[in-house]
């Protein structure tokens, strides 16, 4: 991925590893206000491994 440093670059890296390490978990990046919505998988950006 190409993504600034400054924007979601370290989320999306952090979130990536997380979910590697981890197979059979995801990683969800998303607003603190839009939790209920990102935990059912209605908003946010969710990346997992099979």
């Amino acid at each position: 991925m190409d993504l600034p440093s400054g924007s979601m670059g370290p989320k999306a890296e952090a979130a990536c590893r997380f979910a590697e390490q981890r197979p059979g978990a995801a990683a969800v990046i998303g607003s603190l206000a839009d939790a209920p919505a990102l935990l059912t998988g209605e908003a946010g950006t969710r990346i997992e491994t099979p």
